[in-house]
């Protein structure tokens, strides 16, 4: 049982502090993050709820014979209910925290929401089903959680610091867009296995896709904070400071 547990429990550990460290120049706050997280294991629960009454309502089944009805499930019902949860918890919760400084900040705290959501799943998943689905789920299921939370969190830390409500509205639905998207395609993918092996040979694509986006939108997004130079940081921290002195001071009306 032990082992089990470390085992469903080591992807997150690894993958929290590989996107904790990728950014060298501000830490998030611990503390928020680990809030973060719990919000979004707690979440877990009104997405499972969510997903079977969708299911009991339009019969709809992962086992499903017709391809389209397939791809439909896995991108509403599965998709869409599961990021649209991790989606509340971010943009509703973590968006507005004073500790949500830079938008590579969007990346972390969405990928914590996601985390949280993965790994209470993983835990039932793997304690239940043993040993083969918790390699399995290691390699795939829980990685690809994060996939989503770096691409909603790309967009959310782009609409957090953006110029305009609009925009920022924009931003934030294209994250959950793109989440909901990638997520319906994978389970898609797996649900069609079985049916369709030529799924087999996809799925190693779909990974390496993953990491390489790991890789790439952490550094992107990382390389924008304005601590990378902390005699600007500084600068730009002492002149906000300023403008809301002036402000207090300034008669209203």
């Amino acid at each position: 049982m032990l082992s089990l547990l470390a085992l469903a429990l080591a992807p997150s550990i690894a993958l929290f502090v590989f996107f904790y460290i990728r950014n060298r120049y501000k830490k998030a706050p611990l503390w928020q993050l680990a809030v973060t997280f719990l919000l979004g294991a707690v979440v877990l629960i009104p997405s499972a709820v969510t997903s079977m009454l969708l299911q009991n309502l339009t019969g709809w089944t992962s086992r499903t014979q017709n391809l389209f009805h397939s791809f439909l499930g896995a991108l509403f019902i599965v998709g869409m209910v599961e990021e649209g949860w991790k989606f509340i918890v971010v943009r509703f919760y973590a968006y507005n925290q004073p500790e949500f400084v830079e938008p590579y900040d969007g990346i972390l705290y969405a990928v914590m929401a996601a985390l949280g959501f993965a790994t209470v799943e993983n835990i039932l998943y793997v304690l239940t089903a043993g040993l083969d689905t918790g390699l399995l789920r290691a390699l795939l299921a829980v990685p690809g959680h994060a996939f989503y939370g770096v691409l909603m969190g790309y967009f959310i830390g782009e609409a957090r610091f953006a110029a305009t409500n609009t925009r920022s509205d924009l931003l934030s639905l294209a994250g959950l867009a793109s989440a909901v998207l990638a997520h319906g395609v994978y389970d898609f993918m797996v649900f069609s296995l079985q049916r369709t092996p030529l799924m087999l040979l996809v799925l190693p694509v779909f990974v390496l896709l993953t990491w390489v986006i790991f890789f790439k939108a952490t550094r992107k997004q990382a390389e924008k904070s304005q601590y990378k130079r902390p005699q600007l940081a500084s600068l730009l921290r002492r002149d906000v400071t300023e403008a809301e002195e002036e402000e207090k001071k300034s008669p209203p009306g």
